[in-house]
């Protein structure tokens, strides 16, 4: 089923939804509009500059000590300061070197990587990186970009809760209707980071819905994740945002709502990412790493672009998994759809064609182990929900600037209901 079948019934879905939107908002009650503005207190802190995107998001600039982050019990104590984090020299060297060692062709042994065959051969990788600093310099030094959350956001999860019979949030872990396309590691050893290029795209979902590409890295129940998104439940827009999600024992949240610290003042972390890339034309990307500070802090450092910058932290202290070491990484994309309506399409929303002008996909991926920067495994475990619409392939050894390349994607289209 192309797009131009879906988009007619995902404009649809989205209007239906909109509707049940302004419904829940007329139909709050006293009790409801107290418990909002009561949250609203606590979520927006108050600024010290305000700063209003192109976009229309706006940014308080929040003194570092008052991100939401410091509302926890265990960080009540805490010591951090943000000059403290601005730079990692070991970790910015080893993925500096990682990078070299791609564009020269070269993996962690001393012999050269042959490529693959000429069938499963994928074109050198070509992307521009996209710039999401905020305009005007940013926020001013000892403060961060948080986004302003409205009465708008907090009425959307209301919604959400609402249209769900089991009263599960779409957005968390493991829940029902999320389907997948990736590659994880297998082996039972200790990973230190996980990291990748991944090419961005903004492709149509129905309000209910949202698709991403990401990278995540977990142990046991506790995991992170960073990458792009279309989701407007969390965001109120169609545009494609930078994410990253938090579960940490009770912690389940997007962006800055727990756990996380951020430290750069100019660039927020789900900030809009513009241009995406375009089926078959200029292809646009981030690159994103999650590394473990394991001579220091034990923090897990949230990494930008290349050479990387420090976007922020989290904490060891909010983990009981991951406060010691993660056991698996994995890359590729992610979606969710109610069992009633058509799932929405995955990275491109195309079939993969092992192109990277045309597919989804996370190049030059990289584990961290024994605080070296390396190839993932050459036995990952691919996952994908094919009977759905959407698949996964991996290749290593491709040679060039891709070298080690997840490719994921699909059309998607199909219901849970048919099965």
């Amino acid at each position: 089923m192309g797009l131009k079948v879906i988009l007619p019934y995902l404009l649809v879905c989205y209007l239906f939804l909109y509707c049940k939107w302004i419904e829940g908002y007329k139909n709050l009650s006293k009790e409801e509009e107290l418990e909002f503005e009561e949250q609203l207190k606590r979520l927006n802190k108050p600024p010290v500059k305000t700063i209003k995107t192109k976009y229309g998001d706006i940014y308080d600039c929040v003194d570092f000590y008052k991100q939401l982050a410091f509302d926890h019990p265990l960080l009540k104590n805490h010591n951090f300061h943000p000059e403290a984090f601005h730079d990692l020299p070991y970790l910015m060297i080893n993925l500096v070197e990682f990078n070299h060692q791609v564009l020269d062709g070269l993996m962690q042994s001393t012999s050269i990587p042959q490529r693959v065959s000429q069938e499963n051969k994928v074109p050198k990788l070509d992307f521009e990186p996209v710039n999401i600093e905020l305009e005007g310099g940013g926020c001013p030094v000892g403060t961060v970009p948080i986004r302003r959350t409205t009465k708008d956001d907090l009425i959307r999860a209301k919604v959400y809760s609402e249209m769900h019979a089991s009263k599960m949030d779409p957005l968390a872990d493991d829940k029902p209707d999320t389907y997948y396309a990736v590659a994880r590691t297998k082996q039972d050893i200790n990973y230190e980071g996980v990291g990748a290029v991944l090419n961005v795209w903004n492709i149509p979902v129905a309000a209910s819905q949202y698709t991403s590409g990401r990278i995540k890295i977990s142990n046991g129940a506790e995991s992170l994740e960073a990458g792009w998104t279309v989701n407007p439940g969390l965001y109120g827009d169609n545009q494609t945002h930078l994410y990253i999600y938090t579960n940490a024992g009770q912690l389940h949240c997007f962006n800055t709502q727990c756990g996380y610290v951020h430290l750069k003042p100019d660039i927020p972390v789900d900030a809009v990412i513009n241009p995406t890339s375009s089926y078959g034309g200029q292809t646009y990307g981030i690159t994103l790493s999650i590394v473990k500070d394991v001579t220091d802090t034990n923090n897990w450092i949230l990494q930008w672009d290349d050479p990387p910058i420090n976007l922020g932290f989290w904490p060891a202290k909010i983990f009981t998994d991951l406060g010691n070491t993660a056991t698996q990484a994995e890359w590729g994309g992610e979606t969710f759809s109610p069992s009633d309506v058509p799932g929405p399409g995955m990275g491109s929303g195309h079939a993969i064609r092992l192109d990277t002008i045309y597919d989804a996909f996370c190049a030059r991926a990289h584990i961290v182990v024994d605080n070296t920067v390396i190839n993932p495994p050459d036995d990952l475990e691919d996952h994908d929900d094919d009977n759905y619409g959407y698949s996964v392939v991996n290749k290593r050894d491709v040679g060039d600037d891709v070298h080690y390349v997840i490719i994921y994607g699909g059309v998607g289209g199909m219901t849970e209901n048919l099965y």
